[in-house]
């Protein structure tokens, strides 16, 4: 029994874990760009594309913004004016979906499900929100960078900016990305 109950504990703590494991953070680069020639970035216009109005944000916009071009500058460069002509264009958004999970449980024995067709379900909704910075570039309007993070919302603000802002870091850590080799 003690056996058990161990092992119940295991897999109780990785459950648990795997749900506090932060956000997806996925990036694509153009293998051909030679990213050692970008020095200046701008942010371009925001196009309202979520439904629930997070871009309509300007206090959001600018944390968002502020996240990015922390990381940005990091790297080596410097924000400039849209008049300007920068090297980059970077353009971002936000999004947020209401997500509903369905799972079956049930006890099983020597491979067998104990007791005939039973099975309980349990339902977890939470709220997914998501991020996509994309780097192009202002001349031939190349899409040449592209983050994308996802992860799950909470109820409280500075929770969510501080999983954005670990998950900007995140995508940037790797930025620039190697030139492939010919």
């Amino acid at each position: 029994m003690k056996c058990s109950r161990g092992i119940m504990l295991i897999v109780l703590a990785l459950l648990t874990s795997l749900g506090c494991a932060g956000p997806t953070v996925r990036t694509d680069f153009d293998s051909e760009a030679d990213f050692g020639t970008f020095r200046t970035y701008a942010y371009s216009g925001m196009t309202d594309l979520n439904q629930k109005g997070l871009l309509d944000n300007s206090l959001v916009r600018k944390r968002v913004e502020q996240m990015v071009s922390q990381q940005l500058m990091n790297k080596g460069l410097s924000e400039v004016a849209l008049s300007d002509n920068p090297d980059l264009l970077v353009y971002y958004w936000l999004g947020r979906k209401d997500i509903q999970e369905v799972r079956g449980t049930g006890s099983v024995v020597g491979g067998y499900r104990w007791g005939a067709g039973y099975n309980d379900v349990t339902t977890y909704t939470y709220t997914e929100g998501s991020l996509v910075v994309d780097l192009v570039t202002s001349v031939k309007k190349e899409l040449v960078w592209r983050a994308s993070t996802l992860g799950e919302l909470t109820d409280s603000k500075e929770k969510n900016f501080q999983m954005a802002e670990e998950a900007i870091a995140k995508a940037f850590e790797n930025y620039p990305p190697k030139r492939s080799a010919p």
